[in-house]
């Protein structure tokens, strides 16, 4: 756990009792205080582990694509919590999917992507996941119309990182609309229809670098 866990564990546990309109049809939580990571969580065995009460995700050297984390909850909107420190990595991205829904990469559905100074809420399912704009792309004759059409499906903010600190994190989808704060802040925001996909099987972590780690994690799912 985080060192201010016990605190954090205090406010997380309030979230259930302020959102009587988001009433849950499914509930994780995790903090995390055990050896292993456990069959919860879906990721390769070498890239995640658990230290001193938190989830430390590194991608492996030579990977070619970022350390992946899932974990299975069936939701249209969701509201999650969770605590995240840099200690070396690069950046990260907060997915959601549907792994059933076959017009997308990966059924990838949309996603909150941080670096160390800057965040942005993307739409997936209409935008740069979308299977037939992923092919209209490689048209020379259509690429900077699909370019500039991919720029309204996502909404960025800047943040600052610092290294060896942990941050507290929110991110909270309802109908066409999602959010991102980082400490009470909300730090982008957008509306998009992808993002009110009806069925959402999935979230987890996609982690580039060493090391990122993350605590505290409370998600409340509804449909």
């Amino acid at each position: 756990m985080s060192p201010d866990g016990i605190l954090k564990r205090s406010i997380l546990s309030g979230i259930f009792l302020t959102c009587a309109a988001f009433a849950s049809s499914g509930e994780i939580s995790d903090d995390f205080e055990r050896s292993e990571v456990g069959d919860a969580w879906t990721g390769h065995m070498y890239s995640f582990s658990i230290k001193d009460g938190a989830l430390v995700a590194s991608q492996l050297p030579d990977a070619g694509h970022g350390a992946v984390i899932r974990t299975q909850l069936d939701f249209r909107n969701m509201k999650i919590d969770f605590d995240v420190k840099f200690e070396g990595g690069e950046r990260f991205n907060f997915v959601i999917d549907d792994k059933n829904c076959e017009e997308v990469h990966a059924g990838h559905i949309c996603r909150v992507s941080i670096t160390r100074n800057r965040l942005t809420v993307q739409d997936d399912r209409n935008g740069a996941m979308n299977l037939k704009l992923r092919e209209l792309r490689r048209q020379p004759e259509k690429a900077a119309e699909i370019e500039a059409f991919l720029e309204t499906t996502k909404s960025s903010g800047d943040f600052e990182f610092l290294d060896g600190r942990w941050y507290h994190m929110q991110v909270v989808i309802e109908n066409n609309q999602m959010s991102a704060s980082l400490d009470g802040k909300i730090v982008a925001k957008l509306t998009s229809p992808g993002i009110t996909h009806p069925t959402k099987t999935q979230f987890g972590f996609t982690v580039t670098g060493r090391d990122i780690l993350f605590d505290n994690i409370v998600a409340i799912g509804t449909k």
